[in-house]
């Protein structure tokens, strides 16, 4: 059986992308010819997977190694680590299914949503909910719709943001990949450093008003409830964001326990996830 091919909106990246990704990952993949992340170059190129979603029965795959790589990149130069890249829609068991049909409206209607800037904050006070799951995988739906998204976790945005002070590459990448993305994803809002309050509500403020402002939209997760959100990064700029916001409650059970699970079930069948685009 042959996988699904990669998605025609996955291009190979730019020179400066790839040595970015380099220098950032020194262990970075980068000859499919080589080495591959699924089949592992063994078994004659073939990795064994669930045959479909019911997951009843196994299949053996022939690894399109080059498309694997290609993904990879394209992902991981979005901000979408290996684990989120291995994982699809059907690996979300654990939440509320109208939670799950609300971000899949989203995704279905990109088009009018992206255009509008509209924004969505997934938040739960209790940790392990699937936010940062459902986060992930509407960016990667995005993606293969053709829009350019950034994941990253909030903290790294913060990191990001005072590097571009010293540093004009730094400054560009900033501009580039977090103000002017097509789609940017905030993971984890709320749990940086509070010694560093003051300077992330004027990096939270330059954020919402450019994106605001330019109708570019943003999808953050948080464990602060919305009232705690604009409570400690200003009244104004949460009132801005407000205004084109959804915010979704994303309750259920930790599924951390049960994705455990299924890991170790995997592993001792042998078998070996694909990077997959949906």
């Amino acid at each position: 059986m042959k996988p699904p091919p990669k998605p025609d909106a996955c291009m190979p990246l730019s020179n400066p992308d790839f040595e970015r990704l380099k220098a950032t990952y020194p262990k970075l993949w980068v000859d499919p010819k080589r080495e591959c992340k699924t089949c592992l170059k063994q078994n004659g190129n073939t990795y064994r997977w669930w045959a479909d979603s019911s997951r009843t029965e196994i299949a053996t795959y022939e690894c399109d190694c080059t498309a694997q790589w290609l993904m990879h990149l394209w992902f991981l130069n979005a901000g979408i680590g290996l684990n989120y890249q291995r994982l699809t829609w059907d690996d979300v068991t654990s939440v509320d299914p109208a939670i799950v049909a609300q971000l899949g409206d989203y995704a279905l209607n990109a088009a009018r949503r992206v255009s509008d800037g509209r924004n969505l904050v997934l938040w739960s006070s209790s940790p392990g909910t699937g936010k940062t799951l459902l986060l992930t995988l509407l960016l990667k739906t995005l993606m293969v719709q053709g829009y350019q998204v950034h994941f990253s976790q909030f903290n790294e945005i913060i990191d990001l943001f005072t590097s571009s002070w010293r540093d004009k590459a730094e400054r560009e990448q900033w501009t580039r990949r977090v103000r002017n993305v097509d789609a940017l994803g905030m993971d984890d809002m709320g749990k940086e450093h509070k010694g560093r309050l003051e300077m992330v509500e004027a990096m939270v403020d330059q954020i919402v008003r450019a994106r605001v402002s330019d109708s570019r939209p943003m999808a953050i997760t948080s464990n602060f409830t919305p009232q705690q959100m604009q409570e400690g990064y200003g009244g104004y700029v949460m009132s801005l964001l407000s205004e084109s916001a959804d915010f979704i409650e994303v309750t259920g059970t930790d599924f951390r326990p049960r994705r455990r699970e299924l890991t170790a079930q995997e592993a001792a069948l042998g078998l070996a996830r694909p990077i997959a685009a949906v």
